[in-house]
């Protein structure tokens, strides 16, 4: 029954998302609510009403998203705005962002009930290159104040890097086909779009660290998926995986960039057409061998990152043409077409070592202990090496 008298009108004329009652009241009273308004906006394409952002974006609604929630439902509504029929992920996360309700879904260490007893001090590193600290309860309003600026800007950046996904995505695709259209053997590995677009949204954050009762070192990325968020134990290791390597895989981008531009200049200058060279087959080997079948989605989260990379130094110096244009090629593509076509390194992962640590034993008269992983890493060099 409609008891607004207006639902008709909202659903076939104006598709406007409208609770029936004030949304700040609705909103206190289940915060879930407001991520679920979310789910449908973006899934069945529609506006959300001005009085529900102007709820949704209230500090009391984002405090009762905080401590009034069971992680558990959090993480299953974020999950069904990523994935299903007419899923958006990316104008999801974008929506969450807008919003900024992003630290209250994915809530830092020792920020809701009942993660008090996994932190045991203070969140440190960089964000975008900024020294971060966070507060633990006894800082002045002034050292709050700058932590949450520091966040404000890291999700400002995710939101940036969701913006670059779409041409990252659409370029590996094309990519992909092409190399598929070529005849290569097999299937070369794919993307995980999900997985692609959480690890992009928090890759501002993937820098910061808190110690545990331990005081073991403990990734606040990681700390999202595994408690903000309660997702399963491979998402965990996934998303851990990823970031943990996006920013070596950036840094190869980077060079292959370099050498681009260094190649155009010298095609410029009067000089034949010159190759792009491939990537260090042993330090790729190495890195694929690390992240295994997540390395595609890895390749594309570190292209919208060192993509950004470009465009914030071309912010910072405006008047230097190097930066005009950085982004219109992607590292990416060329990365992507070496592993999978003349380096044949796609599930390199997958192929064993000559010698297995007990035939290593008996060869060598070795004893148990880490020589013997030493020599299966040597082992894996040489392969690497020597295809």
């Amino acid at each position: 029954e409609d008891w607004t008298g207006r639902g008709l009108t909202d659903l076939m004329e104006t598709r406007l998302i409208v609770t029936p009652v004030d949304p700040h009241e609705t909103f206190h009273d289940d915060p879930l609510r407001v991520l679920r308004a979310i789910r449908f906006c973006v899934r069945l394409d529609f506006t959300l009403h001005n009085d529900i952002v102007q709820a949704a974006m209230s500090k009391r609604v984002h405090h009762s998203l905080h401590v009034k929630v069971s992680r558990e439902r959090v993480g299953k509504e974020l999950e069904g705005m990523l994935t299903g029929k007419h899923a958006r992920p990316g104008c999801a996360l974008d929506m969450i962002a807008e919003l900024h309700l992003a630290g209250s879904v994915f809530a830092f260490p020792g920020s809701f009930p009942g993660d008090t007893g996994h932190v045991f001090g203070p969140v440190t590193g960089q964000i975008l290159g900024v020294d971060y600290h966070g507060c633990c309860g006894k800082d002045g309003p002034e050292a709050v104040a700058l932590a949450a600026t520091h966040r404000a800007r890291g999700w400002d950046e995710s939101s940036a890097l969701l913006a670059l996904l779409p041409k990252v995505m659409e370029s590996h695709v094309d990519e992909r086909e092409m190399l598929l259209g070529e005849g290569n053997n097999g299937s070369p590995s794919v993307m995980d779009s999900r997985l692609l677009h959480i690890c992009a949204f928090i890759l501002p954050f993937h820098n910061l660290t808190f110690p545990d009762a331990k005081g073991r070192e403990c990734s606040v990325t990681t700390h999202m998926i595994k408690e903000a968020l309660k997702w399963s134990l491979k998402d965990v290791q996934a998303v851990s995986k990823i970031l943990q390597h996006v920013d070596e895989m950036a840094e190869i981008l980077s060079e292959i960039r370099s050498q681009s531009v260094q190649l155009q200049s010298q095609e410029e200058g009067g000089a034949v057409q010159l190759l792009l060279p491939f990537p260090c087959r042993l330090r790729s080997g190495l890195l694929l061998r690390s992240l295994k079948e997540h390395w595609v989605t890895c390749l594309l989260a570190a292209s919208a990152w060192e993509m950004r990379s470009c465009q914030r130094l071309g912010e910072n110096n405006s008047g230097d043409s190097t930066f005009n244009g950085a982004t219109d090629e992607l590292p990416s593509r060329h990365f992507y077409r070496a592993i999978v076509g003349e380096l044949a390194l796609d599930e390199c992962w997958k192929v064993r070592p000559h010698l297995n640590g007990k035939e290593i034993i008996k060869e060598l008269g070795l004893p148990k202990g880490p020589l013997v992983g030493m020599y299966i890493e040597d082992q894996t060099r040489w392969m690497l090496l020597n295809p």
